[in-house]
């Protein structure tokens, strides 16, 4: 399994968060984390990639186990992380936050990385030197997940990617999912726009009041009405 999440549970504090979570990915699938808000999907990825430590369970990434290791440490075995809260640095330019995001050394390497996420996100290349603060929040985004990629992940995490997003980005990050998808980059996302990340996706989980209430087909979770409309608001 590429990656295998098996029985975590989380806390906030003494706040039970996630209960007995288990998901798994194969190499090269899209899989969803669908539910409403504060079912626990962003707690979920925020647990895999170590910035909130589950206090039992295993999260296994090709075979190694990443409960306890730091997050830059995960980070640095092929796992990228784009948060919901976006995160740029918003001092430096557009040029410099991707750069920050390549963790080859060689200037060709950076040059080569620069070149793929330029011709996934033309818009960057046009905002190579403004500054992050400035761009708009559909832009920011497209720098957050540029920057992701710039080091280049086995898989890639995104959290509520379309959160708050005009129409024509939400089509945009769209085409860059299955860009993604035909590469055979595995991914993992978290969504509210629950019929956006079943178009996209080959398996869904469903997860309510931290537990998870449905793994399996997209096609059989669309069939089910009450799943739909109970859990998800469809």
């Amino acid at each position: 399994m590429f990656l295998e999440v098996h029985n975590i549970n989380t806390f906030y504090g003494i706040f039970h968060a996630i209960f007995d979570v288990s998901l798994h990915l194969e190499k090269g699938e899209v899989v969803c984390l669908l539910g409403r808000n504060g079912a626990g999907k962003t707690t979920t990825l925020s647990s895999i990639v170590g910035l909130n430590q589950p206090r039992s369970g295993s999260v296994e990434f090709k075979g190694v186990e990443l409960n306890g290791k730091k997050t830059y440490e995960i980070a640095r075995m092929g796992i990228g992380f784009v948060p919901e809260n976006r995160l740029i640095f918003s001092d430096l330019t557009v040029k410099d936050n991707l750069e920050l995001g390549c963790r080859k050394k060689t200037s060709r390497q950076v040059s080569e990385a620069l070149d793929k996420v330029y011709f996934l996100f033309p818009r960057l290349k046009e905002l190579t030197h403004r500054i992050g603060g400035t761009l708009s929040g559909g832009e920011q985004q497209m720098l957050t997940i540029a920057r992701t990629l710039m080091g280049g992940p086995e898989l890639l995490l995104l959290d509520e990617l379309t959160m708050g997003l005009a129409p024509i980005v939400v089509q945009l990050l769209r085409g860059l999912i299955e860009t993604l998808k035909s590469e055979k980059l595995t991914i993992l996302l978290t969504e509210q726009n629950a019929l956006f990340a079943l178009d996209l996706s080959d398996r869904a989980c469903v997860i309510d009041k931290g537990t998870i209430v449905y793994d399996g087909s997209v096609q059989d979770l669309r069939q089910n009405d009450e799943l739909m409309r109970v859990y998800l608001g469809v």
